[in-house]
C-alpha cells in the first residue's frame, strides 16, 4: 500500500459491488501475455478528471483485462506530483499541476485527459468596484486600476492559478500586481463568502453556488485561455520499458470509459454524483448538468487529432509558466521531449481510428 496522503485507496481485487477477490475472466487471463503481473498504482483525483479511471475500476474493465490496478486519491493536483517524486505511485491522471511534474524530464506524458471547455471562472461581490468595471475581454469584468494590488483566492499550480494569471494579463497586469493567496478550492470559497480576499478562482460546484447566492463572473476560463484545456496522463518513464504493456491496457480501459460516460448522460450524471459524495464532495443536479456541459472526455475519434493535438495544453501551459517565471526556461525542453504518443497511436489502429 502506497503511505502517499490519500482520501481513498483501491485495488483491483476490491471493487465495489463484488465479492470476487480472486478469480480473474477468461478474458483476463488471455489477456495476461505480455502484462507485468505487479499492480499499477495510479494516482487521481475525485473530481472530473478522475471520474473515468474509478467508473473502468468499479466496470471491472482492468481485472478483466488483467491487469491489477491500485487507485490512490489526492485533494489536488500538487499531491500527486509529490508522490510521484516519491515513487509511490506509478501513473498519475491529474490536471494543470501535472506540467510542473514534465518540466522535471523524470516522466512521460503518455495520453490526453479529461476536456475543459468552460466552467471554471472568477468571481466578486456585487458590491466591487471590481464587478462595476468592463473588462478588456468580452464577458470579463475589471480594470487595471480596480485589480492592482488586489488578492485572489485560490489552489496554486492548478487551473485556477493559471486563469487568475491570465485574467489579470488581460487586463495590462503582470503576476507581480496581485496576490494569489494559497488555498484548497473549499477553504477559499468558504474564506471569499466570509469575506476573505477580493476575487475568488474557482471550479464547480462552487460556481453556481457562487452565481445563486449573487456574486459577479468576472472572467471564466475559456475567456482566459481562448481555447480548451486538456488534462494529462503521465507515468514514470523507467514503465515506458519495463511495463509497456501496463500502460497500454490500462489507457484501453481508461478511454474505453471515456467513451462510455459521453455517450451516457444519465449514467454519467448518477455515476458521478455518487462517487463525488462518497468522497465528501456534494454535486446538485444544476451542478452536475453545467458539468456534463462544461467538461467532456477524449476518445479514440478525438486523440491526437488536429482538433486536439496530442499534449497541446502541457506545452503551451509550460510555455506560459516559463514566460512567468515559475518554470525554469533549461526544464521548458523537459515538457515537450515528455511526451510520447506511441500508445495512443497503437490503440487507435487497433480499434481502426
Amino acid at each position: 500500500q502506497t503511505t502517499a496522503p490519500t482520501e481513498n485507496v483501491q485495488e483491483s481485487g476490491e471493487k465495489e459491488g463484488t465479492g470476487d477477490t480472486d478469480q480473474k475472466s477468461e478474458t483476463g487471463e488471455e489477456a495476461n501475455a505480455g502484462l507485468s503481473g505487479k499492480t499499477l498504482r495510479v494516482g487521481t483525483m475525485p473530481v472530473t478528471l478522475g471520474v473515468p479511471v474509478q467508473y473502468a475500476y468499479d466496470q471491472g474493465y482492468f481485472e478483466d483485462a488483467g491487469l491489477d490496478v491500485e487507485i490512490v486519491l489526492f485533494a489536488t493536483g500538487a499531491p500527486v506530483n509529490e508522490a510521484m517524486a516519491a515513487g509511490e505511485i506509478d501513473v498519475a491522471v491529474s490536471g494543470m499541476a501535472s506540467v510542473y511534474a514534465l518540466a522535471t524530464g523524470m516522466y512521460t506524458y503518455i495520453g490526453d485527459g479529461s476536456i475543459t471547455l468552460d466552467g471554471e471562472a472568477i468571481y466578486a461581490r456585487p458590491d466591487s468596484d471590481i464587478a462595476k468595471a468592463e473588462g478588456v475581454l468580452p464577458g470579463t469584468k475589471g480594470s487595471a486600476d480596480t485589480v492592482k494590488g488586489k488578492s485572489i483566492l485560490g489552489p496554486l499550480a492548478t487551473t485556477a492559478h493559471f486563469m487568475a494569471i491570465k485574467y489579470v494579463e488581460s487586463l495590462g497586469l503582470t503576476a507581480n500586481d496581485f496576490t494569489m493567496m494559497s488555498m484548497e478550492y473549499a477553504q477559499a470559497y468558504q474564506a471569499f463568502v466570509m469575506g476573505d480576499g477580493d476575487l475568488l478562482a474557482t471550479k464547480p460546484p462552487y460556481t453556481s453556488q457562487l452565481e445563486d447566492e449573487g456574486y459577479v463572473r468576472v472572467c471564466s476560463i475559456a475567456d482566459a485561455m481562448g481555447s480548451a484545456m486538456v488534462n494529462a496522463n503521465y507515468a514514470q518513464s523507467s514503465l515506458m520499458t519495463e511495463r509497456r504493456e501496463d500502460l497500454k491496457v490500462f489507457l484501453d480501459c481508461y478511454y474505453r470509459a471515456c467513451e462510455e460516460l459521453n455517450n451516457d448522460k444519465e449514467m454519467r450524471k448518477e455515476y458521478s454524483m455518487k462517487w463525488y459524495a462518497d468522497n465528501g464532495i456534494e454535486f446538485s443536479d444544476a451542478d452536475m448538468e453545467d458539468e456534463m456541459e462544461t467538461k467532456i472526455y477524449p476518445t479514440f475519434e478525438t486523440l491526437d487529432s488536429e482538433e486536439y493535438p496530442f499534449g497541446l495544453t502541457m506545452v503551451s501551459i509550460g510555455e506560459f509558466f516559463t514566460e512567468q517565471g515559475m518554470i525554469e526556461k533549461d526544464d521548458l525542453p523537459n515538457i515537450e521531449a515528455s511526451m510520447d504518443d506511441s500508445l495512443v497511436k497503437e490503440l487507435k489502429e487497433e480499434h481502426g481510428v
